[in-house]
């Protein structure tokens, strides 16, 4: 099931809805010669319960464009302001539906450097292609609406891509997607519709650029990955994140993503988590692994909800933005600076970067609440079993909290919503 979508709102004088995504579809052609990339990508989507106009996000300029086969101006999918904040603007498809309706939107465009904040162009690199999702929850459209037609974070879709590089350079995917085929240098993958925006990994590198590990453990395969640029030890991460998995399974609950984690190890700088898998900075493993529990086993049911999963995160592990030891405990009175961490408006999309330090510093001043550390790490696994697999949000979590210490809403008053 998925979360709650943000109310409809209006844009100009349109209403703009949100809709629900069944399935994405998309072909990326990498043309190695030209160092081109070019995509047709479709979308099966609904509205539910509000007659409008769909809005999607994608950060490329579409070239061409049909709904229900019927061309259209690709001009009539423009990028409106939903008062979600700098640089949270979404597409809006003008043409008006109905209630209840299910329709699909053909795109087309070339594979230019994302229109977000931070975001990177693909790597062209003598005959070989360098790319991947490279997605970040700390600036809006950051996610899979880098490279295709998506939804907010809150939709649950399937996913089904197929690849092909052009040129004699035999190139490599790693993915948290199922293969289902692949010949060449073409690939069929197909991701789960338990995924969201958020959710898939996909890197594509020339074969000679990626060095690989596979090993059984725990009842699932851990693949360990390196790209050239990484100076890594490749059987240290691997021996690393096995230990950490089991090690998260026991203290938090059970493993929701299949049947196997995937790592791929880039330079310094990099980390990023995904459901089941990472691409992470040596520096960074640990932090990316623990969000296969917090983040991606429970996942936010709004881009304002993510800031959980970095606090959490980052008070439970070692690395990352730690300014203060894993597993702190310090009383946190209600005399400091109020703290926004939950940006209020429905159509936010960012984690605010506080997350880290002073979310870390909230987690610490909960446990003092509790009693210690001991206490806050199985209220956290108590919730994680409740919710596992699951959408959480913010006054989820207060509430569970709460019914610990009634300390903590003054806490999540002025800490995470930012009162004073």
């Amino acid at each position: 099931m998925d979360a709650t979508p943000p109310r409809p709102v209006p844009a100009g004088d349109q209403l703009a809805v949100p809709v629900d995504v069944m399935r994405v579809e998309a072909r990326i052609m990498f043309d190695v010669a030209a160092q081109r990339a070019s995509v047709a990508a479709a979308v099966d989507f609904g509205l539910e319960d509000y007659d409008g106009r769909p809005v999607l996000d994608l950060r490329q300029t579409p070239t061409a464009l049909r709904l229900d086969g019927r061309t259209m101006d690709p001009a009539s999918f423009p990028p409106v302001d939903l008062g979600g904040g700098p640089g949270a603007q979404m597409r809006l498809v003008e043409a008006a539906l109905g209630a209840g309706s299910r329709h699909r939107l053909d795109v087309e465009y070339q594979l230019e450097t994302p229109a977000a904040e931070g975001a990177e162009p693909v790597g062209w690199n003598g005959d070989g292609v360098r790319f991947d999702f490279w997605m970040s929850d700390l600036r809006p459209g950051r996610y899979l609406e880098m490279w295709l037609p998506a939804n907010l974070c809150h939709d649950r879709f399937q996913l089904a891509l197929d690849l092909e590089v052009t040129g004699q350079v035999r190139h490599t995917v790693l993915t948290n997607g199922t293969v289902d085929a692949e010949s060449g240098n073409r690939w069929r993958i197909s991701y789960p519709a338990t995924f969201t925006s958020l959710s898939p990994m996909l890197v594509l590198r020339p074969a000679g650029d990626v060095e690989l590990r596979r090993r059984q453990a725990d009842g699932r395969e851990v693949v360990t990955a390196k790209v050239a640029e990484s100076d890594a030890d490749l059987a240290a991460c691997e021996a690393d994140v096995v230990a950490w998995l089991a090690h998260h399974e026991r203290r938090y609950g059970p493993w929701v993503h299949g049947s196997r984690f995937t790592a791929v190890l880039w330079g310094p700088g990099r980390g990023m988590e995904y459901d089941g898998a990472t691409t992470a900075a040596v520096g960074a493993l640990e932090h990316e692994v623990f969000h296969s529990w917090f983040g991606r086993g429970v996942k936010p049911a709004s881009a304002s909800d993510g800031w959980i999963d970095e606090a959490y995160t980052s008070w439970a592990t070692a690395s990352r933005r730690r300014e203060l030891p894993r597993f702190h405990v310090e009383e946190l009175g209600l005399d400091e600076a109020p703290v926004l961490l939950y940006p209020p408006h429905p159509w936010s999309r960012h984690t605010p970067i506080e997350s880290y330090k002073e979310g870390s510093r909230l987690f610490a001043g909960i446990a003092y609440l509790l009693g210690g550390a001991p206490q806050l790490r199985t209220a956290m696994a108590d919730w994680y079993q409740a919710n596992a697999g699951s959408f959480v949000t913010t006054d989820d979590l207060e509430h569970h909290l709460s019914e610990r210490s009634g300390g903590v809403p003054a806490l999540f008053q002025r800490y995470v919503r930012g009162r004073g």
